[in-house]
């Protein structure tokens, strides 16, 4: 189904026709027998409205002022002696107004349209094993290209003697004593952050610029986005690239599922190095 507006401007159904796979398709990650989703045909479809869109921007914004005055009154408490882990406060405001405020953006949007979430984002789970295997292989390739990527850039910086910083939620992970906080990074990484950001950067972002520019700008402007949001220098290039990756994986599919999933287990195995290998380079050698 597919919602467009009537000429009195409310939201009625359409039907649509469900797209199904070419026996021998050019490129994929093990053809499956049947269509994984109902595709990319409903996602070049996809209208967001203007109206919408701004209304959804202007939301985000509102979020992220807010996280801004909400860091700004907990510094400021801070000062003052309050006995208040700063690490903790910032992590609960990361989560209330960056995280759960996208979400919510986001079901407002989709409410505008009066679509469901799987009529807006083809969120489908009719082949689970199918979109398991496609998101298991788009996040190891996303993994080793964004490794190597990231790992020549810091090289180069370090022979022109810069450091390389990392990303400032990695930072607060490996200096943080408390295992609660590490516990709260953990599940936001693994878990809610994947579901925040493709919804936002694949599910609404990537499908809006879809419709007014060409597919590669599409692909660039938002893939640069994602990037540009981590604010980090390193890891600025391989980040845009994994998530031109989570899109295209998006655009094949159509079903947000796999890059959601495949986002969770880049950061998954990003979160087991960053635990196991200080352990292995401690290891006494026999």
């Amino acid at each position: 189904m597919l919602i467009e507006p009537s000429p009195r401007g409310k939201y009625q159904p359409r039907e649509i026709l469900v797209w199904k796979p070419p026996l021998d398709p050019p490129f994929s990650f093990g053809h499956p027998r049947g269509p994984i989703v109902e595709c990319i045909t409903v996602l070049k479809l996809r209208s967001w409205q203007s109206e919408s869109l701004i209304r959804y921007v202007m939301w985000i914004l509102m979020c992220f002022g807010l996280s801004g005055v909400a860091l700004f009154w907990l510094d400021k408490a801070l000062e003052a002696g309050w006995n208040l882990d700063g690490q903790t406060g910032v992590l609960c405001v990361n989560l209330v107004f960056l995280q759960l405020g996208v979400v919510w953006a986001t079901w407002w949007l989709i409410r505008d349209h009066g679509m469901s979430w799987q009529q807006a984002f083809g969120l489908s789970v009719s082949n689970p094993a199918r979109i398991c295997r496609f998101a298991l292989q788009a996040a190891l390739l996303g993994f080793l290209v964004a490794s190597f990527l990231g790992g020549m850039i810091q090289m180069s910086l370090e022979a022109l003697g810069q450091e390389a910083a990392p990303q400032e939620i990695v930072h607060l992970f490996q200096e943080s004593t408390r295992p609660e906080n590490r516990i709260i990074i953990a599940l936001t990484a693994v878990l809610l952050a994947p579901l925040v950001e493709e919804l936002l950067f694949r599910g609404v972002v990537f499908t809006a610029l879809l419709q007014y520019l060409p597919r590669f700008w599409a692909f660039a402007l938002s893939s640069l986005f994602f990037g540009l949001v981590h604010f980090n220098a390193v890891s600025l290039l391989p980040l845009s690239i994994l998530a031109a990756l989570f899109a295209w994986s998006y655009e094949k599919t159509g079903n947000l599922w796999v890059p959601i999933l495949a986002h969770s287990l880049f950061n998954l195995i990003n979160l087991g190095l960053m635990l196991w290998l200080p352990l292995w380079m401690e290891t006494p050698s026999p």
